[in-house]
């Protein structure tokens, strides 16, 4: 048999008076971009330190996409927790778009139109008129 921590112990006993106050408070969506799917709760400070605190004003509802990013972006998190609720982050789009990584393809293999037949492709020899896709 597994025993439970002191820390885990607080977190079950927490988490439904959490999910009750969100509920009341109307904020079932991701505090951040407004999804509805996979919402989780992301604790400052994190819910493993000795300082975590589980209430509505250390915590924030969010998707796991916009989790992982406010997890491993300390400037961004801080920013999070230091808007008011119910207002989005001015920059929210820049900031998640630096953190996107580049794609390993060529640019001619990224989805394109062809020069020639203004089709959509991804393709060097376009498959609708069997030009080349690109420009030389």
């Amino acid at each position: 048999m597994i025993k439970i921590g002191r820390k885990t112990k607080e977190w079950l006993i927490a988490k439904p008076k959490l999910v009750k106050i969100y509920i009341e408070k109307k904020n079932t969506r991701c505090e951040n971009c407004g999804g509805k799917l996979y919402l989780a709760f992301h604790h400052r400070p994190k819910r493993s330190s000795q300082e975590a605190v589980h209430d509505y004003k250390h915590t924030r509802l969010l998707c796991q996409k916009c989790h992982s990013f406010f997890e491993y972006n300390e400037e961004a998190d801080k920013k999070l927790f230091a808007k008011p609720r119910g207002y989005q982050l001015e920059n929210k789009i820049e900031i998640m778009a630096k953190e996107k990584k580049k794609s390993k393809k060529p640019s001619w293999q990224m989805r394109h139109k062809c020069a020639s037949c203004k089709q959509p492709t991804s393709m060097l020899i376009c498959e609708h008129c069997g030009a080349i896709s690109v420009k030389r």
